[in-house]
């Protein structure tokens, strides 16, 4: 297996490749190479215009060349060459120090399930050119080793500490895992959710919207309440709960608030669920937008979650989009997952049908 390459963070191109383009991108961050390399192709240049007077020359006057000739040649040759290998050295400047720092942290392809369970977050990622194949998404200055690095600035645990706390309340291991066992277990929106579409859809309204929002059939909206065939449970919106987990977990690990194993640990137990849950990746990302418009009420949110997998649809070409999907492992659901909160649902429902109840 070939080493591991991502693509250059916040680009597309998988893996990262060296690019002409690069030749002027970064004349800023190897400024000695660039002017090295401005003053080979100038002389080149000069050299050329010589090169042509020979050729016309030689045209006229067929000749075997003179010594002088000859050296004229040989530099213009040399020139060239030197000015292809140095620019060349600067255009592969990106894929040199992904190398670097995948040496330092250590980093190599993961295991299959590893993989598979990243993929689950691989339609947010690809929207922001993020990294797939790590745990971190994007390079970590705790992990980048010796050196500076100047076609990206590796990010500092700060970042990650500042968007949690913003985000979850999360600063600490326990508030981390506070949040992780909840999303793990009961979620934060599943029960409301499965209230409000039993017991408060009159009329349609709420699914009417959500499908509104969403793009997705209403059909598809009410089926996720169902229990199915075979004894499996309502989808209700698990997608959405797990995955937050796993982007919280990749985001605590980040931050340095849990270990790698902690993050794995979560991250495999909640794509474990998600396979017990769903039939492919349409169908959990679709539950996934249909539980982000739920908890947003937002056609400003949810429609840049549909933007965002319609161009992963589309346009996704990198190698993790390929696995394939699944078969479920016939894990224990926890009791919430697995019963679609038939309890809570009965005891609301009674509690509505009494006089001055639950309405």
């Amino acid at each position: 297996m070939k080493p591991l390459l991502q693509n250059h963070p916040r680009e597309l191109d998988f893996p990262v490749r060296a690019k002409w383009r690069n030749f002027e991108k970064y004349k800023h961050q190897q400024p000695v190479l660039y002017a090295f390399a401005v003053l080979l192709f100038s002389f080149a240049g000069v050299d050329l215009f010589f090169m042509i007077i020979l050729v016309q020359k030689l045209i006229k006057d067929p000749a075997p060349l003179t010594g002088a000739q000859w050296i004229g040649v040989t530099s213009f040759i040399t020139l060239v060459g030197l000015f292809l290998f140095v620019g060349w050295h600067l255009c592969k400047l990106p894929v040199r120090e992904q190398q670097r720092y995948n040496l330092a942290s250590g980093a190599t392809w993961l295991s299959e399930d590893k993989r598979q369970a990243l993929r689950l977050e691989l339609v947010d990622i690809y929207k922001g050119g993020y990294w797939s194949e790590t745990l971190e998404y994007y390079p970590l200055a705790v992990l980048q080793g010796p050196g500076k690095y100047h076609t990206f600035r590796p990010a500092d645990a700060n970042l990650y500490k500042k968007d949690l706390d913003q985000s979850w309340g999360i600063l600490t291991t326990e508030n981390y895992r506070k949040v992780a066992n909840q999303l793990l277990t009961t979620g934060y929106h599943a029960e409301a959710f499965t209230m409000t579409m039993s017991l408060r859809n009159n009329d349609n309204e709420v699914s009417n919207r959500l499908a509104a929002l969403t793009n997705l059939p209403e059909s598809y909206i009410l089926s996720c309440l169902e229990h199915r065939a075979n004894g499996r449970p309502p989808k209700l919106i698990w997608g959405y709960e797990c995955w937050r987990l796993i982007a919280i977990s990749r985001d605590a690990y980040m931050a340095g608030h849990i270990t790698a194993e902690e993050a794995w640990k979560n991250i495999l137990q909640a794509a474990d669920y998600i396979y017990e849950l769903f039939d492919n990746f349409e169908d959990f990302n679709n539950n996934y937008r249909l539980g982000n418009a739920f908890w947003s009420n937002s056609y400003e949110v949810s429609n840049e979650r549909t933007v965002a997998y319609d161009n992963y649809r589309d346009n996704c070409d990198w190698p993790m989009k390929q696995l394939p999907w699944p078969a479920p492992k016939g894990v224990t659901l926890p009791p919430a997952m697995a019963t679609g909160y038939a309890t809570e649902l009965a005891i609301a429902k009674s509690m509505q049908q009494q006089p001055g109840g639950l309405n």
